[in-house]
């Protein structure tokens, strides 16, 4: 079973979806165990882990959960 516990964003990503399946790519092929997103503020980091989380958690036994730092989600 996999556990749900990432939030959800109020309106949907768009114009993401080869960032999204470049950072799960990686993920999911074990290219790398950790996916750092970096960037100026307002760009969607944030709304981009999440739908690479979203993504992967399946994938995963115990799924994807977020753990939000600082005024993230």
């Amino acid at each position: 079973m996999v556990r749900r516990a990432l939030p959800v964003p109020p309106t949907s990503l768009i114009g993401r979806d080869a960032d999204v399946q470049a950072a799960a790519g990686r993920l999911i092929a074990g290219q790398a165990r950790l996916v750092t997103l970096a960037g100026p503020g307002g760009v969607g980091k944030t709304r981009l882990a999440l739908a690479v989380a979203d993504e992967v958690a399946p994938r995963f036994a115990d799924g994807a959960v977020f753990v939000g730092i600082g005024g993230a989600l």
